[in-house]
């Protein structure tokens, strides 16, 4: 770090923090999978404070911990889950932007509703681009702020813009906030292998509650309780998509998220709503979980209607 830099030092990593931007796409075929924030609506309200384009990098603060020195002045929002920041001592609610000047401390607490906070800077954080994302995933060590997939450490530094004056403070209007409170209904959109899971395992599926399950990460979320029979059907894997819903053989269903593998050979039910994969990100393991259904094409005017609003 040059004596001139300007940003964000990195005093206490905290639980799991991560760089992301939109994500990384175009390369499935290499075995590369999108990354990207898990609850991309919060990420969206982040930038959408800032006046920041739709794929600049954030910060994705899971569980809390996280520690930061500012060393540079400039306008920063927080959304998500509220994980207990305080700025200098003092607590700050999020859903909204604010001005930080150097020396200024932003410490990220346990969580009290939610479980991911999404932390963005005016202009974005600057750290590499690899394969045209500074998308971070461990799996396939790609972006952060080395580049080589990982998550923030002690010390690290991460490079911002300096703003010359304050900027005006914003916040989201309270009907936009999202409830991270609660169980919560996921909506499937039944796929191409549904026939091959039985009239009964289709209704066990709506009828009974599954927990989400501790093992659950970036991957998959990984749901358990009574066990559905899952189909013996002798597949070839296949590409995997965003918020597919697998059945391994112990019947325990799992969702594919961000960082799933491009590849599986476990039968799918079917795809949920990502703007209910969004929700799911932000629940804490031990959760109520249910599902009802949900046709595609109402699924698309859902999904149509949030991307509009975020121009993306």
């Amino acid at each position: 770090m040059s004596q001139s830099a300007t940003g964000f030092q990195v005093i206490r990593k905290g639980f799991f923090s991560l760089v992301q931007d939109a994500g990384r796409f175009g390369y499935e075929h290499l075995g590369v999978t999108n990354g990207g924030p898990m609850d991309a609506m919060a990420a969206s309200w982040a930038n959408r404070l800032l006046d920041n384009s739709s794929d600049a990098s954030l910060i994705e603060v899971t569980a809390g911990g996280l520690e930061l020195e500012v060393r540079t002045q400039t306008m920063i929002a927080v959304t998500g889950g509220d994980l207990n920041l305080t700025v200098n001592g003092e607590p700050q609610a999020p859903w909204r932007s604010f001005w930080v000047s150097t020396g200024d401390r932003l410490r990220f607490g346990t969580p009290r509703l939610g479980f991911r906070a999404y932390l963005g800077v005016q202009g974005g954080f600057q750290v590499p681009e690899v394969l045209g994302s500074m998308a971070t995933v461990k799996r396939d060590k790609l972006g952060g702020v080395c580049g080589r997939g990982e998550a923030l450490q002690d010390g690290d530094f991460l490079a911002s813009g300096i703003l010359p004056e304050e900027g005006i403070a914003r916040q989201i209007p309270e009907r936009f906030m999202p409830d991270y409170s609660g169980p919560l209904t996921l909506h499937i959109i039944p796929g191409y292998q549904q026939h091959a899971f039985s009239k009964s395992t289709w209704q066990q599926l709506m009828q009974q509650p599954f927990e989400l399950d501790t093992r659950s990460d970036r991957m998959g979320a990984r749901l358990s309780g009574s066990p559905l029979q899952s189909p013996t059907l002798g597949m070839y894997s296949e590409p995997l998509s965003y918020a597919a819903v697998q059945v391994p053989a112990d019947g325990q269903p799992i969702i594919m998220l961000n960082d799933r593998q491009t590849l599986g050979g476990y039968p799918k039910l079917g795809n949920i709503l990502p703007l209910d994969c969004f929700a799911l990100a932000q629940r804490q393991p031990g959760t109520k979980i249910r599902f009802a259904p949900i046709g595609l094409m109402t699924a698309q005017q859902q999904m149509r209607r949030y991307l509009r609003f975020f121009g993306l």
